[in-house]
This record gives structure tokens, sequence and C-alpha cells, in this order.
């Protein structure tokens, strides 16, 4: 099992230059933007929940929501205008949906405190779940938008169970955001959690299975169809690029490019490079910054390139296809390259889905498989110890020693049946397959404590009390390991009050 870097004996990891004068510039952009932007319409990143979700996505088939639905968060502004774009005349079905989203938006602008009292062993997290074994204390301020600048300030604190010690916690600048708006852009620093792709219950790149993320980027501010002629064919669309710093990864930051658009009601598309930059050991220059976005460099063959090694990168691409209006119903896909064959993705990891909903828009139900080992396409043997992995950063793809992509982590298969009733808050999922390395937290491939046959269970349940939301989980797995068999269960309780 490889080393992980935060137990190596050396100096503390400085930010390398690149992203303190990215982050510097970006910050200092939204600042001197204040006065010139009085007119704009900024506003702080927003990911649903995932009943939200389930409704953004029955109004875009539905009712044509002009909004791409596989890229997490987006600007809130984003969607509220997408949202005031539909006709003011619905279906009952639909129109609900629209007033449980604007209440969701409204929320947002408040403030927020949620305690969560959870036992600290393992689950698979799915779209919108806690990542977090244990208990968590956050807090959020509103947002305040003024001068074209949005800020929201927020704090979270964390058990930390990876530290070996019962009461070690962690505070992190969970839901913070600074936002400007600039010719149809919008410039951002941000702490919070990536979703990229078309699944519910995993997303091979940016899931939500690791701690937030603190970063700056830039993205589109609106994220519906251009009016411009030339792009208009695209329908609603989105483009992100941002730089983020990795916890216990040797200092090593996470650059990240998304495209999505929807150039047809019933297709999205997906277009996603994701790569581990610098880092302890690791060429930190700006010559290695442009190979790592150029793709030059990459999967050396000699001793002497591997030291120059820019990146550790993953690219691919993801889709979704409406079925036939008569149909309520839809199959998505994505495919992510761990590896790289002259200047395209190879070494493919999987995911597969289906999904469908009720007449009266209350129930999802979705059937989908995750295979997150190297090649797996149809006809090819799957490469073990290949994904999530990199000779350059032993502690893999994680974020905090979790996995960034895929809850399961790498050289898994994982069958997930699933099903929620958005007026009820009820959510239920049942997994089975095989787990290659260990759920949840970094592990070397085929750990003989982690790794097996795995038999789940999810279930959740949201009611409301006046302003609080009170979220009830239970999470059980079991996998059949080498050295016996592992069982994990926990119960958890989470309470949010918010203020608008």
């Amino acid at each position: 099992m490889p080393i992980h870097p935060s137990e190596r004996r050396h100096a503390p990891v400085r930010s390398t230059a690149i992203v303190r004068r990215l982050s510097a510039a970006l910050l200092g952009a939204a600042a001197a933007l204040t006065s010139s932007l009085a007119l704009a319409d900024a506003s702080a990143p927003w990911t649903p929940s995932a009943a939200a979700r389930h409704r953004l996505v029955l109004l875009a088939d539905e009712a044509g929501l002009d909004l791409p639905l596989s890229h997490w968060p987006l600007p809130g502004a984003a969607v509220v205008r997408a949202l005031d774009g539909l006709s003011p005349s619905l279906p009952p079905a639909l129109d609900e949906a629209r007033s449980r989203l604007r209440d969701e938006l409204r929320e947002r602008q408040g403030s927020q405190l949620s305690l969560g009292l959870r036992s600290g062993r393992e689950g698979l997290a799915a779209f919108g779940d806690d990542f977090a074994p244990g208990s968590s204390l956050s807090l959020r301020s509103p947002e305040v938008v003024s001068g074209g600048v949005a800020l929201r300030l927020g704090a979270r604190l964390d058990e930390d169970h990876d530290r070996g010690a019962a009461r070690a916690t962690k505070l992190r600048p969970d839901d913070s955001a600074l936002a400007a708006e600039l010719h149809g852009l919008q410039l951002q620093a941000w702490a919070h959690r990536t979703w990229w792709g078309p699944g519910w219950q995993s997303s091979l790149v940016l899931g939500h299975n690791a701690p937030p993320f603190v970063g700056v980027g830039v993205q589109r501010a609106s994220a519906s169809t251009s009016g411009s002629a030339w792009l208009s064919w695209l329908g609603p669309w989105s483009f992100e690029f941002f730089i983020a710093r990795m916890e216990d990864t040797g200092g090593a930051s996470l650059v990240g490019t998304r495209f999505t658009a929807r150039p047809r009601p019933w297709l999205e598309l997906g277009l996603t490079r994701a790569a581990q930059w610098g880092g302890y050991g690791r060429p930190r220059s700006f010559d290695s910054f442009v190979r790592m976005l150029t793709g030059r460099g990459g999967n050396p063959d000699t001793e002497a390139e591997r030291r120059e090694d820019p990146a550790n990168a993953m690219a691919g691409m993801d889709l979704r296809l409406r079925c036939p209006a008569a149909l309520r119903c839809a199959a998505y896909f994505q495919a992510m390259g761990e590896d790289e064959a002259g200047v395209a993705p190879s070494k493919y990891l999987a995911l597969y889905g289906l999904e469908s909903w009720s007449a009266d828009g209350r129930q999802r139900y979705i059937a989908e498989y995750a295979a997150t080992a190297c090649r797996n396409w149809v006809g090819q043997t799957p490469e073990r110890n290949c994904a999530y992995r990199n000779a350059s950063y032993p502690a893999g793809y994680t974020h905090a020693r979790r996995w960034v992509g895929a809850g399961s982590g790498p050289d898994s298969r994982v069958l997930t049946l699933g099903w929620t009733n958005v007026e009820r808050g009820t959510t239920l999922r049942l997994h089975t397959g095989r787990i290659g390395a260990q759920v949840g937290r970094f592990a070397a491939t085929d750990d003989p404590r982690s790794a097996g046959p795995l038999l789940g269970a999810t279930a959740r349940q949201e009611f409301r009390w006046g302003r609080a939301v009170i979220s009830g989980e239970l999470d059980w797995l079991r996998v059949r390991a080498e050295a016996g068999p592992r069982q994990d269960a926990r119960a958890g309780i989470t309470v949010r009050w918010t203020h608008e």
C-alpha cells in the first residue's frame, strides 16, 4: 500500500505561486468590479437538493426548462432566470414543481444553521448526500448582493475520523462564496462541493463523497440558450474553469474544466477534464501549468520524463437521452479516461443509467451501474490498480483522503436501484456488486480488509416543521472481504433552520 503523503516527514508544502497569483487576480478583479458592475446580476453558486434536482429535471423534460441538468453548482440567478422563462400557465404537477423550486431558491438567500448527528461509519454517498461520517455543525450567512458583487460566508465543523482521535475536528469555510459578473462571465471564489455528470448515485469525476474544495474560477453567468446566432444552436449551456486546493495530497491543486450543452430537447452532452497538478516533489512552474492545460508531457515512458510529468489528468464525456415524448424515461452515460493515447483519453471508466418518473411528477426511479476499473468498454478486459491512481500522486484521486469521484472507489462494480418520493420526502436505494478498494476512503486495491462482494441499502426521510427541515438517514453496507466480513451500519439525523 503506498505511503500517504500526510504520513511523510517533510516541511509543510506551500501554496504554488501560480495558484496564489491566480487567486489574488480573481479576488482583486471581483473587488475592482464593484463600482463598474452596478447593474450586473451576480449570485452565489447554488446546488439543489436531490428533491429540487428532481423537479428541475422534470421541468426540463416536461416543460422545456432552459437549463442544463448535469452541471452543479450553477449561479443561483441563472436558475431563477430559467424558471422565470417558463410559461405562466403549466399543468398542476409542473406548476407545483416550479413553486417548490422558487421556495428553495428563496431559502438559499437566507441564513442557515445545521446540526448533524451521525455515527462514524461509511455509506455510499449519492447526489445531495452528506459526505462526512460523524457529526457536524455548520452556519451560513445570508447572501448579500451589492454593486454587482455577491457575497456569502459559511463555516462547517466536522468530526475528523481520519486523524485517529475520537475528539478530532476539522473546520472548513463550507458554503462561502464571492462572485462578480462581467460580460456574461462570473468570476468566483468559493468553498463548495461539485457534481459533474448525469448520474444520481455516482459521478466518475466529481461527486459528493468528498469535503468541499476551496477554489477560484470562472463560469458562464447564465446557463440558458444564448441570444447569439452563432451559439443559439447549443441550447442551454454552461462552461466552468476552476483551480482548487486539495487536502492531504501533498499540496496538489485540482484544475477542472467542463462544458455542458443541450442542443436538442432530448439530448444533453457534457465534456469534462480534471487534473491534479503541483504538490510535493512535483513541477510547479508556469511551463508545467501550461503543459497540464494542453495535455503535453503526460504519461511519459522514462523515469527522467516521469519526474517532469505535469499532472494526473482524467478526461471524458457524458450524455443524457430523453425517451420519446410519450414515454416518461431517460438513459444516461458517462465515460472518463484515466490515461491518454496520443491526444485522446483512453482506459475509460464507465457509468450507465436509466431513470423514469411518475405521471404526477412526484416520484423518480433509477437504475445505475458504475464500473470504476480502467478499460470498462464492452469486450475489454478491465485493468485493475489503474483508476484514480497515478505514480506521481500515491494518495490517489482523493481530497481529505476521500475519493473525489465515485464513492465506491476504484476497481468497483456497483449496481444501484433507487426510488424517491419528493412529496413525502422519502428515498430508498439498494446496492449490489463488488468493492475494489474501500468505500469512501482511500485504500489499496484488493485490500483484504475492505474489498469484496457488496450488499447495501440506503434510506432517507425528510420532514418539515415550520422553518426547520429534519432529515433522518440509515445506511447499511456489508462487504465480504478476504480478511472477514466487514459491516458498516450508521444512523443519523440532521436539523436545518433557515431564516430568509
